[in-house]
């Protein structure tokens, strides 16, 4: 991996990977990534678990019929990225439309029956040097531990048996929902911190993401946590109001990199401390 390049990791729904710094997610779905540096379009990743039989010839074909690549053709990638993905079935190619060019591999793991489509926009080999400690990074993460899931700031292990329910952005907001049996678990951030706290404490801004839970922690002026009463009558009353009997919220301000954290979790039965 480039030793004179600031990496950055993302974890998201099962893969992870480090890309340049300067790069930063522009589009994110369930399953796909596309990444800008610059305002401009320079890798996206996109991965399914594939039923029956691979075919990396469909694959390629419906690709150039949905992007419209005439010219995608058969490529050859370099050694160190084979050797960097040994374990896939690997498939270069490279295109070239009116206003951009690139290359891209499909990978498919036997092991894991998931196959993946990367592609690397600019001219082949412009920025090999950036390919090859993404590949090198590149990992399917094992299902039966805890995932990774880092993404702008957020960055959380999860039981892998927590399920992606949807992901918003709003302005300054971006928020990740998972659900696992009964428990419901959001990561949650804002920013510009310094802009959202002026005048404000931090607990005087996470008020109305609590929603009426009370405050129980605020001695660290960077961290304020709210949790719900533990009495049977509360829990009946949430209930009766819809909300989930109980709730844990927890903020934390980073004031390097001007950002506000958070981590709220709802069940209706006690929430396990591991979790948090």
């Amino acid at each position: 991996m480039n030793s004179m390049v600031t990496w950055q990791e993302i974890g998201w729904n099962g893969i992870l990977l480090r890309v340049p710094g300067t790069w930063h997610p522009a589009v994110i779905l369930a399953g796909y990534l596309l990444f800008e540096e610059d305002y401009r379009p320079v890798f996206e990743i996109r991965w399914q678990m594939v039923r029956g039989r691979f075919s990396a010839e469909r694959v390629l074909r419906k690709l150039a019929r949905a992007t419209g690549d005439t010219g995608l053709v058969p490529w050859q990638p370099p050694p160190e990225w084979r050797d960097a993905l040994s374990g896939c079935r690997m498939h270069g190619f490279q295109w070239q439309q009116a206003e951009s060019r690139g290359c891209g591999l499909l990978l498919y793991n036997p092991a894991t029956a998931r196959s993946m489509l990367l592609r690397f926009h600019g001219a082949a080999g412009s920025g090999t040097a950036h390919y090859s400690g993404i590949l090198e990074s590149l990992r399917e993460q094992p299902q039966e531990d805890r995932l990774t899931w880092a993404v702008f700031d957020i960055r959380a292990r999860l039981p892998a048996g927590m399920r992606l329910i949807r992901h918003r952005f709003l302005p300054g907001t971006f928020t990740i929902e998972f659900r696992q049996d009964h428990l419901f678990l959001s990561l949650l951030r804002f920013r510009p911190a310094e802009q959202l706290l002026h005048n404000h404490t931090l607990a005087r801004f996470g008020d109305h993401l609590a929603a009426g839970l009370p405050l129980v922690s605020e001695s660290d002026p960077l961290t304020a946590t709210w949790q719900s009463d533990g009495s049977a009558a509360r829990r009946m009353l949430r209930r009766l109001q819809g909300k989930k009997a109980h709730q844990v919220l927890t903020l934390w301000h980073i004031p390097e990199k001007n950002v506000i954290l958070g981590l709220h979790v709802k069940s209706n039965k006690p929430i396990p401390g591991t979790l948090i």
